[in-house]
């Protein structure tokens, strides 16, 4: 058997019922989603829930993917977890301000978390807080998650040219911020 499948012949596996098939997937992609909660939330124990959710909703809706070539198992999953994002600030009327949530993701004893809280994640939160939410996923899509114009496009919901301009604006607006902070004392 082929030690690693593409995406492609793992999805299929899984709609016939094999959940080795999607556990594989859960490997190959659980960092991803993980990492698009925590930037969001900074808390490790509310990023791996809502990691769960994702892939709870993946297997539920698996049987909805069509395992064509070119299959972006990737973007599918990020669409899923953007969504269930979104549903969540939905019903959730108060949303905390990320200051703090860093402090909070800070007094975390979980080592992982502490090694994502250096100095060099606080200043990548720090800028990136001071970004409108539009201009962030973008650069947490583009940079963090490093997909494609094309895949985080269709992740907003815009078209490809529009994610360039966006993450120009963003890419201005960060060196700008980055710049002030080298000069204030």
């Amino acid at each position: 058997m082929n030690e690693h499948p593409s995406d492609q012949e793992l999805v299929r596996r899984a709609q016939q019922g094999d959940a080795e098939a999607f556990g594989q997937v859960y490997e190959r992609y659980v960092d991803d989603v993980y990492r698009f909660f925590y930037y969001r939330t900074l808390q490790a124990a509310d990023a791996e829930d809502l990691t769960e959710s994702t892939f709870l909703k993946a297997w539920q809706n698996l049987h909805r993917l069509r395992p064509e070539p070119g299959l972006r198992l990737r973007a599918w999953l990020l669409r899923i977890a953007r969504n269930l994002w979104i549903d969540r600030h939905r019903t959730a009327k108060e949303e905390a301000p990320l200051e703090a949530a860093a402090t909070a993701a800070a007094a975390d004893p979980d080592p992982e978390a502490a090694l994502l809280t250096a100095e060099a994640h606080d200043d990548l939160t720090r800028a990136l807080a001071h970004l409108p939410p539009r201009l962030r996923d973008v650069v947490v899509y583009r940079f963090i998650h490093g997909l494609s114009h094309q895949e985080t496009a269709a992740l907003l919901g815009v078209r490809e040219g529009h994610v360039r301009v966006l993450q120009h604006r963003a890419l201005q607006r960060l060196r700008r911020w980055l710049a002030a902070q080298e000069e204030s004392p």
